[in-house]
Parts: C-alpha cells; sequence; structure tokens
C-alpha cells in the first residue's frame, strides 16, 4: 500500500527556497503549488501559453517562455532545499 506524503505548506517559506535556486523577477506574478508532485509555479504571464521550455535540472527548474518572453518558471520538489 503506497503512502501518501504529507507536507506542510507554508507559502513564505517555498517563495524563500525557490529564491535560493533560481533568481526570481521583479514582475507581479501568481503563485501556484502543487502538492501531489511537489511543484511551485510562478506565472507571470495570463493567456500566454508557453510555446517552449528550457530546463536546468541538476536545479529542478523548469522556464517556459513564450515566443522569448518568460511567462513562468516551474520548480521541482519546490518544499526540498
Amino acid at each position: 500500500m503506497a503512502r501518501e506524503r504529507s507536507i506542510e505548506i507554508n507559502p513564505n517559506r517555498l517563495l524563500t527556497i525557490a529564491a535560493q535556486r533560481v533568481q526570481i523577477p521583479v514582475l507581479p506574478f501568481r503563485v501556484e503549488y502543487d502538492a501531489d508532485v511537489d511543484t511551485l509555479y510562478l506565472r507571470f504571464k495570463e493567456g500566454l501559453a508557453p510555446t517552449h521550455s528550457e530546463d536546468d535540472m541538476e536545479k529542478g527548474i523548469v522556464y517556459d517562455y513564450h515566443d522569448k518572453e518568460l511567462v513562468g518558471i516551474e520548480i521541482l520538489d519546490a518544499s526540498t532545499e
């Protein structure tokens, strides 16, 4: 039987951990967290779907772009320092 993973979510802590792994642009953004997969998504542009992504898997970061414009950053294993 699989064990459920329990993570206590503190949004400020997640953003602090994220800032240690990636430089967050000074833009308004929306934060989305998926506890099932421990992924934090920083969405910079509403209504623009990514046309391509670039990853830095060593840091667990995926950068989403619409053409040349950064529209989001996905941080994998977000609660892990």
